[in-house]
């Protein structure tokens, strides 16, 4: 897996919007993060504004746009504005050689778990993390936390206790003891069902699966995931690490017992309740580096934990 150098301050940042449109107020706080917190230097196109229906302008305006990013030779990493939908219509234009020739940091979570499942499958690190758009209400230490994986600087984590900002997540209860070491590969659970019997979804054989989503009913979250393992897409994981299940509820806290009973059926070690997904304090994680899964069983020490092996960047 090729990971990307680290940002310094001072580097050019593409933000382009792959998916839906966005608030332009929320897009200028994000900026102002990005260069008053980070040191960051945030170009984008004239029309990243642009509207068509639900889409942040048409199909040939948002892949012009990618491609702008990628081949802007000052730009560092490339920053998705807003998820929504739309990013896996551009797949079938997004060539991964150039990114894998020059590695740049790509950004973002929610749709462009598509991007993120094309960029992976092709061997490159991505980052999971907060889109543009959701900087300005972000937590401080979510905040500290993604600073340490664009700018480098966290040390490994420790093997039991709480990961320190940068080094990993703890999590809120443990669905299979047990301990698991892989790529850590994932994101939206209803992106990854879409993308079953395409060319762009990673093989998880031996992956750490992280899975979040937001507004999917519980019988959508088992038709999912059932999707996937009828696909024989589940068969061989190392373990499964479920984030935020953000209104998804359909009253009863049913989400999070369907998706607890269809990942428990696997048998591989997971912890469910890592705070990565569509919540405000939303915390990054690498995607494709190697992670390791700590699920204690009784009396074993630590909280449940998906530790970062090897960060986003190199």
């Amino acid at each position: 897996m090729i990971r990307p150098p680290p940002l310094r301050r001072g580097d050019v940042v593409r933000v382009i919007a792959p998916g839906s449109p966005f608030d332009r107020a929320q897009l200028d706080a994000g900026l102002a993060v990005l260069r008053d917190r980070f040191g960051l230097a945030p170009r984008l196109r004239d029309d990243v504004g642009a509207r068509r229906g639900h889409l942040a302008g048409d199909d040939a305006r948002r892949l012009a746009e990618w491609r702008e990013a990628v081949a802007d030779p000052e730009a560092r990493a490339i920053l998705a504005a807003r998820g929504g939908y739309g990013a896996m219509r551009l797949l079938p234009g997004i060539d991964p050689a150039p990114l894998l020739a020059r590695p740049r940091l790509v950004v973002g979570f929610s749709d462009v778990t598509a991007i993120h499942a094309h960029l992976n499958r092709a061997g490159l690190a991505t980052l999971h993390g907060p889109v543009v758009t959701q900087l300005g209400r972000l937590p401080a230490d979510a905040l500290l936390h993604l600073e340490r994986l664009l700018l480098g600087g966290a040390g490994i984590a420790p093997d039991a206790g709480a990961p320190p900002p940068g080094t990993g997540l703890a999590a809120a209860a443990v669905v299979t003891p047990g301990r698991a070491t892989g790529p850590l590969l994932g994101g939206s659970l209803a992106l990854l069902a879409h993308l079953c019997g395409t060319p762009h979804l990673p093989e998880l054989a031996g992956a750490i699966l992280f899975l979040e989503d937001v507004g999917e009913r519980p019988y959508r979250l088992d038709r999912y995931l059932t999707q996937l393992r009828l696909a024989g897409a589940l068969d061989r994981l190392a373990g499964v690490a479920i984030g935020q299940l953000t209104r998804c509820d359909d009253g009863d806290g049913a989400a999070a017992a369907v998706v607890r009973a269809e990942i428990a059926a696997l048998g591989v070690p997971a912890v469910e309740g890592l705070a990565a997904g569509h919540e405000d304090r939303n915390l990054a994680l690498p995607l494709g580096p190697r992670a390791t899964l700590v699920a204690p069983g009784p009396g074993e020490p630590g909280p449940p934990r998906l530790l970062f092996d090897e960060g986003a960047t190199a």
